[in-house]
């Protein structure tokens, strides 16, 4: 809600911050104008049922796109350049309610990791001849199948870090990533996803980076 005179007590600078995160807010739905049939239009403002449902369940984890950004390079501090743009894209689609290209985005930047990942492994001393096949594939599936097969034998030699629930933080996320950016860059006929299903993938690529980071950290 609002009360008289409540701009006026803020410093310019922030004056403006305020607008910007109200209308970001409503253009999001979280929020509405009016409070009551008193007081129906601006400046009065309310949650609006999806924004008190969403507020009930779970809070957001980030706001906009610098804070997620931040959360992502806290989890890979050498994020690609090309996967932060591609990143920023996804949080910007998703924060304008276009969510076929916040998905097809946020493929992409788990793509260019995953590529960054192969050409890490393939550049061991040591091991780099079972990734060969990874590196000389074409197409992204076939890279995914032959990275995993060329891993398989020297996973007992990583270190825990490196392998903890990596059939969930890679595999299965990785999998997640990959079909929902399928369904939405091609006319599957599937329904496009719903602002939850962004929601959460954009929380899971977090966790799907982090463990491709520490794969690539011990793979050097």
């Amino acid at each position: 809600m609002a009360y008289q005179g409540a701009a006026s007590a803020l410093h310019p600078h922030d004056r403006d911050k305020l607008l910007e995160i109200f209308w970001d807010l409503f253009r999001q739905g979280v929020i509405t104008l009016g409070l009551n049939d008193s007081n129906p239009q601006w400046p009065w403002f309310r949650l609006s049922r999806f924004g008190a449902s969403e507020a009930a369940r779970q809070p957001f984890r980030f706001h906009d796109t610098t804070s997620y950004i931040a959360m992502v390079s806290k989890a890979v501090p050498d994020l690609l350049p090309a996967s932060r743009m591609y990143l920023e894209e996804a949080v910007a689609a998703f924060y304008s309610g276009c969510f076929l290209a916040a998905t097809v985005m946020m493929g992409v930047a788990a793509e260019a990791e995953f590529l960054r990942l192969i050409d890490v492994a393939s550049k061991n001393a040591t091991i780099g001849a079972s990734f060969a096949k990874a590196d000389k594939e074409r197409f992204i599936r076939a890279k995914i199948e032959a990275f995993r097969k060329g891993l398989d034998p020297h996973l007992k030699s990583l270190p825990d870090a490196g392998k903890e629930d990596l059939d969930v933080n890679l595999n299965a996320i990785q999998s997640i990533l990959r079909i929902a950016r399928n369904g939405a860059g091609h006319p599957s006929g599937i329904a496009p996803p719903s602002r939850e299903q962004v929601y959460v993938n954009l929380q899971i690529f977090v966790h799907y980076a982090a463990q491709v980071f520490r794969l690539r950290q011990e793979l050097k």
